[in-house]
């Protein structure tokens, strides 16, 4: 077929193809509103493509109604199946950034997409019937390839050329609507994805909104402007396919098997946090932290995704630790608050042709995925109040121009943010420090306060690491897992979905109570409601995800308490003298452990880990006592042997800190 063929010589080869035994029972099966897919890639259908690529699609809409007439008289086809969906399938799909105008012009081409942005449908005349004005010969009147209207001329020749007008109750109409389509953020090259507009019409109109993933068949065409000296690249969607989530990244069986294995070695957990971000140097309770927040998202209707926030004194190495994180998360997002709007974030209102488009933003984009967001604190008050609704129900509506519009927006938030006045002043209240108002404070499943404090030791160890890294002595794929194997892990583990016991409810009910009792008693704690038991929920699923665990169990609950106890405590430095809120939040795990470990653990959990510990002798010895191995008389003895060989100190105020 190398001569150029003409349109109805294509047609009736298609015709002709579409007459086989296989094709026709296939067609002969058609309903109206259904679809019928060909093999694009057929030998047959690709050299007709090459004759004419731009109308090709309309060419084999036409050999299908010439095969249905056939087989259906009596009846108007067109109109019966005037909804039927033809589908090429087995196009080979190419990413949108290789599209290029001069090698893809009127072919067609299929690729994976995000939608971001649709516009209000719109009707078109498809197909009537024209009747001329003077001698009454009717004649058909179909769109072109542009869906522009075409009124045949009258075939008399006394008749003038614009004599045959529309018969208004032989129209056909039809819907088509403009759809804005992004490259999949996961591929796309320097964070910036390419935009495609697109023209969706038939059966696909009204089923395609913003945020999701499809697969996008279509004829690739450019509209040139030539006042403008601009050309427009517009995508004539012959088909969409809806999309999961792309290719995931996850260990393969038998590194599965070797994870699970090393989980229920001891030491396990402190592995996974010297593998996360290794070149920042401690701040281990916030790696863990991070860990359960990329573990969380067990699927649920409640909301399972963990929310974090990061306050602190500048260069405490927050923006380090957002940045390695949204690495190693899948599907994630880095921005900062400063450069970023409510509108930006959830939903915003674009202008396209002197009209108002609804846009997806950054957090429905990101559904089942990770938001990092640096400079929090930067943000405007109604840009932050626009993600009250995203960070509790998981959706983002508007309600404005005429639009009505609510999108899923399932995504974990991790926050960072510096105190009001650039250093935190222990002694003004958390509501002085922290300019972001308790209702969004509240949506915040934990909170971390990272002080700047002078400790010669801490301070040497930073530096020596710090000069070490720069110096290349510190190998970060010298870790228990590298960046690829540690978000291969964490994929692998969020689809994990562990369940709580009445054993474990029971506990989490016990702790959650004394935590109301001690917020409810000081006017400048954090804020403690039931917002806070569904985040200990939460973070409990997520550290028996960690170790692969179908159930969670009291080990998981007794971490998370601790970890929550550290978190209050980085606030409130009056909360370490608390003996009834210390004893709930350590969760001691001592049954294999000798007398002398148990005592170091007991101690670890009544103090806050920092050079200025106040741990009341009283207490201890009271908690020694609760491990059942020690009596009141061992533990006071284990107590002033302690003193006496030096190993503790007593402060100013009666209390005492290790030496």
């Amino acid at each position: 077929m190398s001569e150029i063929m003409t349109k109805s010589r294509i047609i009736d080869e298609l015709v002709e193809i579409l007459g086989t035994v296989e094709n026709t029972k296939v067609i002969d099966a058609l309903r109206p509103n259904m679809k019928w897919e060909f093999d694009f890639m057929a030998d047959e259908f690709i050299e007709l493509y090459k004759q004419d690529p731009g109308n090709f699609f309309s060419y084999v809409r036409e050999a299908v109604y010439k095969q249905l007439e056939v087989k259906h008289t009596g009846f108007d086809v067109r109109t019966t199946f005037s909804g039927m969906r033809i589908i090429p399938v087995n196009v080979p799909a190419i990413q949108i950034q290789e599209i290029n105008p001069r090698d893809y012009e009127n072919s067609i081409v299929c690729f994976d997409c995000q939608i971001i942005a649709v516009d209000k449908r719109k009707s078109f005349i498809r197909s009537g019937k024209a009747s001329c004005d003077i001698c009454g010969n009717v004649d058909t009147a179909e769109c072109d390839q542009d869906l522009k209207l075409k009124l045949p001329k009258c075939v008399n020749r006394g008749c003038g050329k614009n004599t045959m007008q529309l018969v208004q109750n032989t129209i056909k109409t039809d819907f088509i609507q403009s759809i804005w389509m992004q490259e999949p953020i996961e591929t796309a090259k320097h964070n910036s994805p390419v935009i495609f507009t697109g023209k969706l019409h038939g059966a696909d109109v009204g089923d395609v909104f913003p945020s999701q993933k499809k697969r996008i068949t279509g004829t690739f065409k450019t509209v040139i402007d030539p006042k403008k000296n601009e050309h427009d690249i517009i995508i004539d969607v012959i088909s969409t396919m809806d999309l999961e989530d792309s290719e995931i990244i996850k260990p393969e069986s038998n590194e599965v098997e070797s994870l699970k294995r090393k989980s229920k070695e001891d030491g396990f957990i402190d592995k996974l946090i010297e593998s996360y971000a290794p070149t920042i140097y401690g701040h281990d309770d916030i790696k863990l932290t991070c860990l359960l927040y990329l573990a969380s998202g067990v699927p649920s209707k409640k909301r399972k995704e963990i929310n974090v926030a990061l306050f602190g004194d500048p260069s405490m190495a927050k923006s380090e630790i957002l940045k390695f994180t949204s690495r190693v998360a899948y599907k994630s997002k880095y921005t900062s608050g400063k450069g970023s709007s409510g509108a930006g974030l959830t939903i915003g209102m674009v202008k396209e042709d002197d009209k108002l488009i609804p846009m997806a933003g950054v957090l429905p984009l990101h559904t089942r995925g990770f938001v990092c967001i640096d400079e929090f604190d930067k943000m405007k008050t109604e840009d932050r109040s626009a993600m009250h609704e995203v960070m509790e129900q998981g959706t983002c509506s508007i309600a404005k121009a005429g639009v009505n519009l609510t999108l899923e927006a399932k995504c974990s938030i991790l926050a960072a943010a510096n105190p009001k006045y650039g250093r935190y002043d222990s002694e003004l209240p958390i509501s002085d420090n922290i300019n972001i108002p308790p209702a969004l404070l509240s949506r915040f499943d934990i909170l971390w306060l990272i002080t700047d404090k002078v400790d010669s030791i801490q301070d040497l160890n930073k530096a020596q690491h710090i000069l070490k890294t720069f110096r290349g002595e510190i190998n970060v794929d010298d870790v228990f897992l590298k960046e690829r194997d540690l978000m291969a892990y964490l994929n692998y583990i969020r689809e994990l979905t562990p369940t709580l016991t009445v054993e474990v409810s029971k506990k989490i009910e016990k702790f959650y109570q004394k935590m109301r009792s001690m917020a409810s008693s000081d006017t400048d704690s954090l804020p403690v409601g039931i917002r806070q038991l569904e985040a200990i929920i939460r973070m409990s699923q997520a550290h028996a995800k960690l170790f692969f665990r179908e159930e969670v169990i009291g080990d998981d609950v007794n971490a998370v308490f601790e970890l929550l106890g550290k978190s209050y405590m980085s606030f409130d430095k009056n909360l370490t003298n608390d003996t009834a809120y210390q004893s709930d939040i350590t969760g001691y795990n001592t049954k294999n452990l000798t007398k002398e470990k148990t005592a170091d653990v007991v101690w670890n959990g009544l103090s806050d880990g920092t050079k200025e510990q106040n741990v009341y002798m009283v207490l201890f010895t009271k908690e020694l006592e609760k491990t059942e191995k020690f009596d009141k008389t061992d533990a006071s003895k284990w107590f002033n042997q302690w003193e006496k060989e030096g190993v503790i100190l007593k402060n100013k105020n009666g209390t005492y800190r290790k030496a």
